[in-house]
């Protein structure tokens, strides 16, 4: 029997306020080596679950904690944090809210040197933990020049150096471009698979367990050992990958967690009674790939002609105009954006993808006039930014910022959608009702009195979204918004900026990573590298004609178009997106 390193009995905590528990009388076990993935939608209480693990609660959180948590037989309520810090790291959602020092070996060193180690041992683990990382290049950087997947990483190396015995991450690859998504996932199942850790110049070993929080499945869920998914504060099901996703298919699709595509595409084909010889149920993408290669190749299913999104911009009114836009930030030394032209229509649902660093949301800053360009120029509905005064600028347009936090100031989630409208000086009673729909809107009315940071990631990146949409505007602009939601969410609010272009003259200009959702909403796409637009085009001739160049900018396209791109020999239609699969394949049986 392995060693039992987690364990909770009958655990419950309730935020201050709140009107139901975050966790909810749960008991749980976790071994030794495990590589454990816990799942769930927005508000399930996974982040909650994470800080009972690691002390912060009840330490430094607010609220009421009943029940036990035990980690490495030490009972989190009776000692200190300093204490469980050598025993579980956390790795949080957003890397900035743990990055402390200037450089980034001393913070990778910073944790090894609370532990009170000798000179030459801080050095062995700190380099042990850089070279593990694939960091030592960039050892003497500054961390606040770091991109996203960077900073990820030394967060990680940060935590590796202390040699804990577990490893806890939130949403480890929520704000990455797909290829730094791709190389922080290969870095976790390097880890795992390095069962016994031996560190350079030391006799010390030992198994170390990982509990990974994830809304994006597709990739960790080739080499995790166990799935745990919560509902409402509970753990609803517990147990191997494979069994979880394909004999709670529509259970988890109804609580709205992200089922990888592959898994889908493989249900589809068992429900059409086909089977894999392989294994029962195929989760990795290589299986699925082989699934569907040997069906079609022994044409045991057939596809119906695919008929594909007209694109055509009918409506020639511009909302927004770029002109040889080049812009560089006073400190820097060259240009972040690069002699930019571009026409965005109304009623386009306009992506602006790229990798990190590449100048998405500095082109997105443009846009808005909080930056003006260093040459060239920016005319939104008809006037240059240069010219006009942001706060006459913004009045039709909408921006929720990257991460949600940057714009949530109030005491409650009410007054933080109220706050616009009161600044801009309408009646009570307009107030009153906007609010509501608002509330309703983005599935936040049960908890409108709570203060933002009581909400999870996933519900302060709605309520964000709530503070825009409450007074219509003509022109939204999102910067990374999916971050953190579940399926759920994802399709509530990308619905409802659907509505708002086709029914309210809206135009939607987004910055995202996601590509699933470029390819199921997106009407043009521009990829942006090193400040430059290199594509602009409908997402179906970026995806499908252009994988290459996606891999060397690195960007990817969704799991299906991947799938049914390599099986195009053997009559399976390019699909974009699962959606599309659902609405021109099933929906056409």
């Amino acid at each position: 029997m392995n060693k039992t390193v987690i364990e909770t009995k009958n655990l419950s905590f309730m935020y201050p306020d709140a009107q139901e528990k975050a966790i909810d009388d749960q008991s749980l076990k976790i071994e030794m080596g495990e590589f454990v993935l816990l799942c769930g939608s927005s508000g399930s209480g996974k982040t909650t679950l994470a800080k009972c693990l690691n002390g912060i609660i009840p330490h430094l959180s607010v609220g009421d904690m009943y029940g036990e948590v035990k980690v490495n037989d030490l009972v989190t309520s009776e000692v200190e944090i300093h204490e469980l810090s050598g025993n579980i790291g956390m790795v949080f959602q957003n890397p900035e809210d743990q990055i402390f020092s200037i450089r980034v070996s001393d913070e990778v060193a910073l944790g090894v040197e609370c532990q009170g180690y000798k000179h030459d041992e801080i050095v062995k683990r700190v380099e042990y933990a850089m070279r593990k990382l694939r960091i030592t290049d960039i050892a003497q950087r500054l961390t606040f020049s770091l991109s996203g997947g960077q900073r990820q990483k030394v967060s990680i190396a940060s935590n590796l150096a202390i040699l804990p015995k577990i490893i806890v991450l939130d949403d480890p690859t929520t704000d990455l471009d797909p290829i730094s998504k791709q190389e922080v996932i290969d870095i976790l199942q390097e880890l795992k698979d390095e069962i016994q850790l031996t560190i350079p110049g030391t006799d010390e070993k030992g198994k170390m367990t990982f509990l990974v929080i994830e809304h994006e499945l597709t990739d960790l869920m080739e080499f995790t050992d166990r799935v745990m998914v919560m509902h409402e504060g509970k753990i609803v099901l517990n147990g191997e990958p494979g069994v979880i996703f394909y004999e709670n298919y529509d259970y988890l699709d109804s609580i709205g967690v992200r089922i990888p595509d592959q898994i889908r595409l493989a249900k589809y084909l068992m429900d059409q009674g086909l089977s894999y010889d392989k294994v029962k149920y195929p989760v990795k993408k290589e299986d699925v790939l082989d699934f569907a290669c040997k069906v079609l190749k022994n044409k045991e299913i057939t596809f119906p002609t695919i008929k594909y999104r007209d694109y055509t911009i009918k409506n020639r009114e511009k909302v927004a105009e770029i002109r040889n836009l080049s812009f560089r930030y006073p400190t820097a030394e060259k240009m972040t954006l690069k002699n930019i032209n571009l026409d965005i229509y109304k009623g386009e649902f306009f992506a602006i993808v790229g990798h990190n660093g590449s100048g998405k949301s500095t082109l997105m800053k443009n846009l808005l006039g909080i930056l003006y360009p260093t040459e060239g120029e920016v005319i939104i509905n008809g006037q240059n930014t240069k010219e006009v005064e942001i706060s006459k600028l913004i009045l039709d347009i909408g921006y929720v910022f990257q991460n949600p936090d940057n714009q949530l100031f109030c005491n409650s989630v009410r007054e933080e959608i109220e706050f616009g409208l009161k600044n801009n000086k309408y009646p009570q009673d307009e107030i009153d009702k906007l609010t509501d729909r608002a509330l309703e809107i983005v599935g936040l009315t049960d908890r409108q009195k709570e203060h933002p940071f009581s909400l999870s990631r996933g519900q302060r990146q709605r309520l964000a979204v709530a503070t825009m949409l409450v007074s219509n505007p003509r022109i939204i602009m999102l910067d990374e918004p999916t971050t953190g939601l579940d399926e759920k969410d994802l399709r509530g609010i990308l619905q409802l900026m659907q509505e708002l272009i086709e029914y309210h003259d809206g135009t939607l200009i987004m910055v995202t990573h996601d590509m699933e959702v470029v390819a199921k909403y997106a009407t043009r796409v521009v990829v942006v590298d090193d400040g430059q637009i290199v594509l602009n085009d409908d997402p179906d001739k970026i995806f499908k004609d252009n994988v290459d160049k996606l891999e060397s900018l690195k960007l990817k396209p969704t799991i299906i178009a991947s799938i049914t791109t390599k099986l195009a020999d053997y009559g399976m239609p390019y699909v974009p997106n699962w959606s599309f699969f659902e609405e021109q394949v099933i929906g056409a049986k």
